[in-house]
């Protein structure tokens, strides 16, 4: 592979797990501006755990992709 595609792609991963590290925080604002403790329960158990869980496989993955993207096969 050239090296520029890969640059590309490496700032591309980049951009993407920048994004996921944000969206990871606005979802944890969401669930902290809930108007009582049971409804932060609620948006915690409902929302943020199983979100979270994609999230930072998406993260895992993409990591894995872009250590893989410069490693020699």
């Amino acid at each position: 592979m050239t090296p520029l595609p890969q640059l590309v792609l490496t700032i591309l991963g980049a951009l993407f797990c920048i994004g996921d590290v944000a969206l990871l925080g606005v979802l944890l604002t969401w669930q902290e501006r809930a108007a009582s403790p049971e409804a932060r329960w609620r948006r915690l158990v409902r929302g943020v755990l199983p979100a979270t869980a994609v999230l930072l496989g998406l993260l895992l993955l993409a990591f894995t992709q872009l250590m893989l993207l410069w490693s020699n096969r």
